[in-house]
């Protein structure tokens, strides 16, 4: 079944076993905006002297484009239809060298926590617990040498936070062996692979959809006199964000 046109009403209600087939970036967007959880800058406005604000990304690139996986993955439809659509990708990776049902699962905090714990339950594996404390990922759960870990992610740019939970792991545990791939629900910064040391990690989203980004140095909306802010700091960015370009 489709899911674009689909009521905000009838999509709290439908099952994730309905969606037989790979999301399309139209029926992801149209998820996104029903629920609110994505945010696009208004160059429209912006001409008529309402410049607002723009994106503050996790890499410290700015963009005109957002999406808020709190938001998006709240409704418990949602979450499983999210999940069950990684967990599709994932499955099919199986059959490649190097990739191997893990023993334990994470989600990167704070977007991915619960997605991962809901990925973990669909597989019946081991969650393990991260925590992000004063902006650094804590591991909290202690795991053991030579096991499987697969690490989740919402969202991924240049993959800074997959890079760093990764270090987090390593450094607490030198012996686990880290799953070659990083499930993702959107690539939006055109990576393939992301590479630490010597290894590669390949990519593996629901949705592939670069958005712009720039350097701090040349973001045009800089330029324009819009503000950068980081939209998932707290709730009150997220409603700034969203509303600034808005006329009174």
């Amino acid at each position: 079944m489709n899911i674009v046109g689909i009521e905000k009403r009838e999509l709290l209600k439908l099952k994730a076993s309905y969606i037989d087939h790979p999301l399309s970036i139209k029926e992801f967007m149209y998820i996104a905006e029903t629920f609110d959880a994505l945010w696009k800058y208004d160059y429209d406005a912006a001409e008529n002297g309402k410049v607002g604000m723009h994106a503050e990304l996790k890499s410290g690139l700015h963009s005109d484009m957002f999406f808020v996986s709190k938001i998006l993955l709240e409704p418990d439809s949602i979450m499983q239809i999210i999940s069950e659509q990684i967990v599709m990708k994932f499955r099919k990776l199986l059959c490649e060298p190097d990739i191997f049902m893990p023993d334990y699962i994470v989600g990167v905090p704070n977007g991915a926590t619960k997605l991962g714990e809901n990925i973990s339950k669909i597989l019946n594996i081991q969650t393990i617990e991260m925590k992000k404390i004063d902006g650094r990922i804590l591991l909290v759960t202690p795991i053991k040498a030579r096991k499987i870990v697969l690490i989740i992610e919402d969202f991924c740019t240049k993959g800074t936070g997959f890079t760093e939970a990764v270090g987090t792991i390593m450094k607490a545990q030198p012996k686990a062996i880290i799953s070659h791939c990083d499930p993702v629900i959107l690539n939006r910064g055109g990576l393939k692979n992301i590479f630490i040391g010597k290894k590669s990690f390949k990519i593996l989203p629901v949705i592939e959809y670069p958005v712009n980004e720039w350097e701090p140095k040349d973001c045009p909306l800089c330029k324009l006199g819009s503000i950068p802010i980081k939209p998932k700091e707290t709730n009150e960015n997220w409603e700034a964000i969203t509303t600034s370009q808005l006329y009174e």
